[in-house]
């Protein structure tokens, strides 16, 4: 466990170095956030106008072309190939009198699904086609329905994960098989921190990992979902912003699932918020019940228990202030929540039988 616990924060600590390094990276370019600073020449106020050198600040000199910029007039543009980007301004006087841009856009989450390339931008373009056939059901239905789309392709990639659920159940079955003897040896050398007592420790917990077949891929099963459900949170995110999808009907019971505001959102937030929170509560029910009956009590798992209860706090609030915002991702996450809930009745009910099956192989 020491040793999955340190490839883990291995990878975090990855991960931070990288977003460290790309928040303190030169912040010229040709971005979203730089083309709105620019600030266009106005007769009442032209000290606040945007010049050339300001320009050259904001974006750099690279992918510039001023062939048609001279004594201070005329046009730049500059165009980033590789964000498919493009910035033309025109400039008078040495002051900004116009501004335009193509294939920018605020974040990832406001631009259009077919608006950039590669094969991530393809893989999210493809389940957006396919929510778009869904909607009437693949040309069963006269009119298109956002609603029915989002119901379909949650329900068809749900059941497409299910496999890694139901590894990802093996596992904490196993984790809770194994359990008591963990900490039989968490006991045995709480008191002993001499380098030789934690060695035999450790060789003894591999041991039980090894006889129960826990390894660290198993643990990590459940983020190989995590690619999938993050496109599956762009499409839901970018489908509304997408002209080749206009004739879509977005309009679910009282509200728009294109919706931004948040009063209108509110009564789905809270259906979020009530899933988000049973389905937490049943899980840690059934955890606290699998281990009721263990004889030893490590500490460290109680404290992790109660950090577990505040995350569970955390993710319900988050998530229903994130679904305020939006109608789209709100149903989208009322129906996966929903789809859990079953998946975990499913396996709640049949859990009995499981425990019998993984411990005949052990």
């Amino acid at each position: 466990m020491k040793t999955k616990n340190k490839i883990l924060l291995a990878i975090f600590a990855v991960l931070l170095v990288f977003g460290v390094a790309s928040c303190g990276g030169d912040s010229r370019g040709i971005t979203y956030q730089n083309f709105e600073k620019i600030v266009l020449f106005d007769e009442t106020n032209s000290d606040a106008a945007t010049n050339y050198a300001e320009l050259i600040d904001l974006f750099g000199t690279e992918g510039m072309d001023a062939s048609a910029y001279a004594n201070k007039q005329g046009t730049i543009v500059w165009e980033d190939i590789n964000e498919q980007a493009t910035v033309t301004i025109v400039l008078e006087d040495d002051l900004v009198i116009e501004k335009t841009s193509v294939g920018l856009y605020e974040s990832t989450y406001r631009t259009p699904l077919g608006e950039k390339d590669g094969v991530w931008e393809w893989i999210v373009l493809q389940i957006g086609y396919f929510t778009y056939n869904a909607g009437n059901l693949f040309g069963l239905l006269s009119a298109n329905y956002y609603w029915l789309g989002l119901l379909f392709m949650t329900l068809i990639i749900r059941t497409l994960g299910w496999p890694i659920y139901a590894k990802t159940n093996d596992m904490s079955l196993k984790m809770q098989m194994a359990q008591p003897e963990l900490n039989k040896i968490q006991e045995k050398y709480r008191n002993k921190k001499d380098q030789a007592s934690q060695q035999r420790m450790q060789m003894e917990t591999m041991e039980i990992y090894k006889r129960y077949k826990i390894n660290l891929f198993g643990c990590l099963m459940p983020l190989l979902q995590m690619p999938i459900f993050i496109a599956m949170y762009q499409v839901v995110q970018r489908f509304p912003l997408t002209g080749m999808f206009d004739d879509v009907n977005t309009r679910f019971l009282w509200t728009d699932l294109g919706n931004t505001n948040w009063l209108p959102n509110l009564p789905l937030a809270l259906i979020v918020a009530g899933l988000m929170f049973l389905s937490q509560w049943l899980t840690t029910k059934r955890t606290q019940s699998a281990q009721k009956h263990n004889t030893y009590q490590n500490p460290k798992a109680q404290q992790t228990q109660k950090t577990m209860k505040y995350m569970m706090y955390f993710m319900v609030v988050m998530m229903a202030y994130i679904s305020i915002g939006n109608a789209g991702i709100a149903f989208y996450w009322i129906i996966g929540t929903g789809y859990q809930l079953f998946q975990s009745y499913i396996s709640h009910r049949n859990v009995g039988k499981r425990k019998d099956q993984l411990q005949s192989r052990i």
